[in-house]
């Protein structure tokens, strides 16, 4: 909502905002990064998130177009194709990258298996 209060639509500061939505999206994402091997694996999932949420802002740009949302005018926001319009456009594409990094952290994961108690000889 702070960019639909700041008036960014579209243009550079647009693309800021859905790299930041991005990088937010990645750290968060997946495994806390407390629980990292490294502070570099959370790190880079920050840094790519930043560019996948600038990437997919584009392509959203380019796939939608001036595409409205009927109900954005019920909940307040401008009247304006949903590319430019953060709070819609900005869940859905952080939405989409945490996703993402959720299915990467848990493939591979593999359940440890219960300590089995320790027999008693007789």
């Amino acid at each position: 909502m702070a960019a639909v209060k700041l008036g960014i639509a579209g243009g550079f500061l647009a693309v800021v905002t859905y790299a930041v939505i991005g990088a937010l999206a990645g750290i968060v994402s997946g495994r806390p990064p407390w629980r990292q091997d490294t502070i570099w694996t959370t790190a880079l999932k920050g840094i790519f998130g930043a560019l996948v949420g600038g990437g997919l802002y584009w392509g959203a740009g380019k796939l939608f177009g001036g595409a409205h949302l009927a109900f954005a005018g019920r909940l307040g926001l401008p009247d304006r194709p949903l590319v430019e319009v953060p709070a819609l456009l900005g869940p859905l594409i952080g939405a989409l990258w945490g996703i993402f990094v959720e299915i990467d952290d848990s493939v591979g994961d593999k359940a440890k298996p219960a300590a089995k108690p320790a027999r008693k000889r007789a």
